[in-house]
């Protein structure tokens, strides 16, 4: 798809020239200071969603009847999670796929990237043996136990 770049101000001036480039692909209006926006057709951008969906769909199908061949490709695409111990790595290929199709439906990726980062963030502790170590052990405190979250 084409992707056609204006100035935000173009928009302003010449609205009906900008709105015509979308018959062609999506705009990106250009901001000074400030990020850029795009403007798309609701039909293009449903397209767009229902595509996510089908291929987090796909994707957690693979994780379910193929989970060592996810698994080699999730670890090309996140070679941190190579740190992760074997239980972790299955954990994380699972709560990726069930992320992915969730944040598809919903059309909102931020979950996403935040599940990402924080199975990184453990692949970091995980690399560090040391920090691995002293972060396993029990955590001497004041007061009541905190019961474990439900999962």
């Amino acid at each position: 798809m084409r992707v056609i770049e204006h100035p935000f101000s173009e928009l302003l001036r010449q609205p009906k020239t900008v709105v015509k480039d979308l018959a062609d692909g999506d705009v990106v209006l250009r901001r000074r200071g400030a990020p850029a926006l795009r403007l798309t057709r609701v039909d293009r951008d449903d397209q767009r969603a229902d595509a996510y969906a089908m291929v987090g769909r796909a994707l957690r199908n693979l994780a379910v009847h193929s989970p060592t061949a996810l698994g080699e490709a999730l670890l090309d695409e996140f070679p941190w999670t190579s740190f992760l111990p074997r239980s972790d790595r299955a954990a994380f290929i699972d709560e990726f796929t069930r992320t992915v199709v969730a944040a598809a439906e919903l059309d909102s990726f931020g979950p996403l990237a935040q599940m990402i980062e924080e199975w990184r963030a453990t692949a970091e502790i995980h690399a560090d043996p040391k920090l691995a170590r002293r972060l396993g052990r029990p955590i001497v405190t004041k007061g009541k136990a905190v019961p474990r979250p439900a999962s």
